[in-house]
């Protein structure tokens, strides 16, 4: 458990604490090559500054934003974690109520064990998020159960999507195996455990296609979860999703991926639909530096796992809050009325000067 981690996440110390060092440390994500134990994603955000303008004239600040026919609260996602019923005995239930409250989306992974319908009950703006492995037809099933409950839409994650060997989870901890001990099933697995499925999917953009046009028939859009390449954004959204999530999965099976930080202004400059930044999201002020650089929202994941181990709904509530308290104070401190009114020129590259 490093220093640095218990220091920038909210509820930290707590929740390392019940966790114990091996499911903190999975949790905390570094993978086998992070050898410094810093979060890549956190020292991305850190290399940028934000440059106010003053004396704008602003007589009020607005942080909504519409998402799929939803108007938002603030411009923030709870983001998909597996096994959560490992880190609190009522699982995601906490995190979609307080999401509820604040009108923020959810998303939920397919290696989550509390049922889908039973989330989707609680808050209708729920997120099913699958793995872009397996039989095209696991695809299928499970986008039609997202249907027949009521999610509002799909995230297909394709950046690695399953662990190729042995050995290479965060922290060397399986949520996996630890499911199986438990005998619990997910919303992705058909028995105990989280389905297994082949080291190398083989999947392309055909089979991409195929599964947004299966969505696309059950009425539900899809965001594309993995996307570091401005190349294969444009690619994407020729399939049919709905919009792209740069991500590079917690940076959790190499410390070597690019930040999706770094990548959303070549990314933006590809298409108009929805593009969302996650990675490394602690401040208010990471908000406005993501949304500055072009993505439409950004997700929070990390800190609110924090906080539902230490401290359930109540502390869910508690970071959400001062995320979208902080992100409004520091929007209004920029000189804008508007998110939509955020620009690349409002942040500067630490040595590097400002963005164009």
């Amino acid at each position: 458990m490093t220093d640095q981690a218990n220091h920038r996440l909210p509820f930290a110390a707590q929740a390392a604490e019940k966790l114990g060092v091996a499911l903190y440390d999975y949790m905390i994500g570094n993978a086998r090559d992070n050898a410094a134990g810093a979060d890549v994603n956190e020292e991305a955000f850190s290399s940028y500054q934000l440059m106010p303008r003053v004396m704008r004239g602003q007589k009020s600040m607005d942080i909504t934003r519409s998402f799929f026919g939803k108007t938002l609260s603030a411009p923030l996602i709870a983001g998909a974690f597996a096994g959560d019923r490992v880190f609190h005995e009522d699982g995601l239930l906490p995190i979609a109520r307080a999401c509820r409250a604040l009108d923020l989306p959810l998303i939920i992974s397919e290696e989550t064990v509390t049922p889908l319908a039973t989330i989707c009950a609680e808050h209708e703006m729920s997120w099913l998020q699958l793995r872009a492995a397996g039989p095209l037809d696991r695809i299928r099933r499970l986008i039609d159960l997202a249907a027949g409950v009521g999610a509002q839409g799909i995230v297909l994650t394709v950046l690695a999507p399953v662990h190729p060997v042995a050995g290479m989870q965060p922290g060397g901890f399986s949520i996996g195996d630890e499911l199986l001990r438990r005998g619990w099933p997910t919303i992705g697995s058909t028995s105990a455990g989280v389905e297994a499925l082949a080291p190398f999917p083989g999947w392309d953009w055909s089979d991409l296609k195929s599964a947004c046009d299966h969505a696309q028939s059950t009425g539900l859009p899809v965001l594309v979860k993995g996307i570091l390449n401005a190349d294969d954004a444009e690619i994407a959204i020729s399939t049919g999703c709905a919009g792209i999530v740069a991500s590079n999965i917690g940076a959790r099976q190499s410390s070597r991926w690019v930040p999706a930080l770094d990548q959303l202004t070549d990314i933006r400059a590809k298409t108009n639909r929805p593009l969302i930044h996650d990675g490394g999201l602690r401040y208010g002020a990471d908000v406005v530096t993501a949304l500055s650089l072009g993505a439409d929202l950004a997700i929070i994941v990390r800190p609110l796992i924090c906080a539902l181990v230490a401290g359930g709904e109540e502390a869910v509530t508690d970071v959400l809050r001062r995320l979208s308290d902080e992100t409004l104070a520091i929007a209004n401190w920029c000189g804008v009325s508007s998110l939509d009114e955020l620009r690349p020129s409002f942040v500067s590259r630490r040595y590097g000067g400002l963005l164009p």
